[in-house]
């Protein structure tokens, strides 16, 4: 364990000492559009405000991984690419079919419902603690343009659910010619891959198709040397663009998704099979409007069938069986003002239907919202963005919620940015909806329709410093106030001898910290250095304990360097937690861990590369020795794109 923490410790301490020498370094190059384009500042965001703005121009906190910071990664999972975003915290292994449940953000927790999963913009469901989670390994990564990190409460543009944030992953998008590719992948556990792609245009129809599939030896909630486990999954999405005429476009996006875990116990002797389902609907108009002004008008439908069946005795587990259906339409008006507004106003219904063995129940949630972004002038240049959302939920009554952002620019090279909004979330569906207990291994579960709906108010105040023409650095203090806040309590109940939790609403609860980024550019086109760091406090004001697994700190570190004369790439990422308290009680810790990850590949005639990838090579076990790890796992790719 000390050899472990020091190669862990002794790795990111050298990316600290790399990126305080380039402090010391000067580099020649002005200030202005090379920084820009250097630190991938001029990428497009359009989820922040659901308007487009240059990344570095966004009034709001945002983060964008690129689909080449994809690509240069060496993640499995979308869990994975985010572990090195600061105030994203993710606990786990990078192996297709893990959920990575524990994930938070700003120290809540997305398996609860406090952030936000988006995928092209659009609400997903499943793959966390069950049906009523959020989980972030939605689809292969290979599938991303990119993924859009918006922090803070966003309940303004995004309603319930957006309390500390919302993670938008966007897929790749039809092409103006065309391409086609394919990927393998093969490594440790049984662990493979396949991903291929075609996409063309046919006079003024743009279309994509894309297949993946993952496969590994990984439980959803890890491994255990007692059982024997079996994932995988199937997906494909096919988009289509298609200019009507010069003012009207049209967008259409199918999607479908297979998702297979078979489970042998070898001491029980049962074996558990589900299988999973999920289809998505989900067509756009865009209209352009002679007074400069633009409509949207978009909708889905989400449908989720899940399947479970055990065989020679019980998990354990109340087997699931039935169907989740979204159905969403929304619309919304884009128009500039006066030259110094824009002004966006909306409307979105959404319906939450469950139709399964535990939870028969629709709900409703009619939304109407505005929003402002104006250029105005405060003693220096100023964007100010002002919203409001009203939100009607068919069970937990109206909610307003309000929300100011400003960025201003004090100098060429700082920028200041702040926020404060009010957030609003419903319980999940096993707090409130179940129809009858659950069991869930060795306790029971049991709904409690009497909660009442978490309300919050975050805050953040950040400053971003170019430091030179290739160093970007950035400081955000960030605070959440959560009132109603919702926890797993033990009732005195038992069923078949075993102990019984339900949910109640606690008087309040906060999490706050402060998150550290920075990226240097070494060596312009070759060199990259990323450094993060986060410190969250939270506390259950009611009990005065801390919230579970949610370390107070939290540094991550990836240098990349990419040789374009001989078309070889290398990097090696590094990530150390502190302790952290595994309950409620605030009765078990962890210990303090550090990963390491690496990876080298090759690229062939511009079309071909192949890679060799480690993650976790020093066998870290998490912090917790007594929880089984898989330890290092290893990956080699081939890759072809034209």
């Amino acid at each position: 364990m000390v050899k472990e923490k020091l190669i862990g410790l002794g790795a990111i301490f050298s990316l600290i000492i790399s990126t305080s020498f380039m402090h010391a370094t000067p580099v020649r190059a002005q200030l202005g559009n090379e920084t820009s384009e250097s630190l991938n500042l001029n990428e497009i965001v359009v989820t922040a405000t659901k308007t487009k703005h240059l990344l570095k121009d966004v009034p709001v906190e945002t983060e964008v991984i690129t689909k080449k910071e994809i690509e240069e990664s060496n993640a499995l999972t979308v869990a994975d690419i985010l572990r090195y975003v600061p105030g994203i915290f993710v606990r786990g292994e990078n192996v297709p079919g893990i959920t990575n449940w524990r994930a938070s953000i700003r120290g809540l927790t997305f398996n609860d419902g406090y952030g936000l999963i988006l995928i092209d913009g659009q609400r997903v469901m499943g793959g966390g603690m069950g049906e009523y989670g959020f989980g972030l390994n939605q689809i292969p990564p290979q599938m991303i343009e990119r993924i859009e990190v918006v922090k803070g409460p966003n309940s303004v543009l995004y309603g319930s659910d957006a309390i500390a944030g919302v993670v938008n992953i966007i897929t790749k998008p039809a092409p103006d010619k065309t391409i086609y590719g394919f990927e393998t992948d093969y490594g440790s556990h049984y662990t493979n891959v396949e991903y291929l792609y075609w996409g063309t245009k046919k006079n003024k129809l743009g279309m994509l198709f894309q297949a993946g599939r993952e496969e590994s030896k990984m439980g959803a909630y890890g491994v255990k040397s007692t059982r024997d486990e079996h994932f995988k999954r199937t997906t494909l999405i096919s988009k289509f663009a298609y200019p009507l005429s010069k003012s009207l476009e049209f967008d259409l996006k199918l999607s479908a998704q297979e998702e297979n875990r078979e489970r042998t116990d070898f001491q029980k002797g049962y074996t558990r099979i589900s299988r999973d389902l999920k289809y998505r609907i989900a067509p756009k108009l865009k209209i352009n409007l002679s007074s400069k002004g633009k409509i949207f008008i978009s909708s889905y439908w989400y449908a989720w069938n899940f399947k479970t069946h055990e065989y020679n005795g019980s998990s354990g587990y109340t087997p699931r069986n039935g169907n989740m259906y979204y159905t969403d339409v929304e619309t919304r008006y884009v128009r500039p003002l006066l030259n110094s507004h824009l002004i966006t106003l909306g409307a979105e219904y959404l319906q939450q239907k469950l139709d399964y063995n535990l939870a028969h129940k629709t709900l409703n949630l009619t939304s109407v919202y505005a929003q402002d972004e104006m250029k105005i002038h405060l003693g220096v240049p100023a964007q100010v963005v002002l919203g409001a959302r009203l939100d009607h939920h068919s069970k937990y009554g109206t909610e307003l919620c309000p929300k100011v952002s400003t960025m201003m620019l004090i100098t060429k090279s700082t920028k200041v940015r702040a926020s404060v909004g009010r957030g609003f979330k419903s319980p999940t569906i096993r707090q409130a909806y179940y129809d009858e207990p659950f069991q869930h291994s060795s306790y029971w579960y049991k709904s409690n329709p009497n909660l009442k709906a978490e309300t919050s108010w975050g805050y953040s105040l950040g400053i971003e410093q170019i430091l030179s023409s290739r160093i970007l650095g950035s400081i955000t203090f960030f605070r959440n106030d959560i009132t109603n806040m919702i926890v797993k309590v033990e009732t005195n109940e038992t069923i078949s001898g075993l102990p019984v939790y339900t949910y109640e609403n606690v008087e309040k609860a906060y999490t706050q910290g402060v998150e550290t980024n920075i990226k240097c550019v070494l060596v312009k086109n070759y060199v990259l250095l990323h450094l993060g760091y986060t410190y969250t406090d939270t506390k259950n004001k009611s009990t005065g304990k801390e919230l579970p697994y949610v370390p107070h700190h939290d540094l991550v570190g990836n240098l990349i360097f990419n040789y374009e004369p001989w078309d070889v790439f290398f990097s090696i990422g590094g990530q150390y937690v502190s302790k952290m308290y595994k309950d409620i009680q605030n009765t078990k810790k962890t210990r303090d861990y550090s990963i390491i990850d690496v990876k080298f590949a090759k690229r062939f005639k511009k079309h071909y590369s192949i890679s060799i990838e480690g993650n976790n090579i020093f066998n870290s076990n998490y912090g917790d020795p007594d929880k089984e790890w898989w330890g290092a796992i290893w990956l080699v790719k081939f890759k072809m794109d034209f």
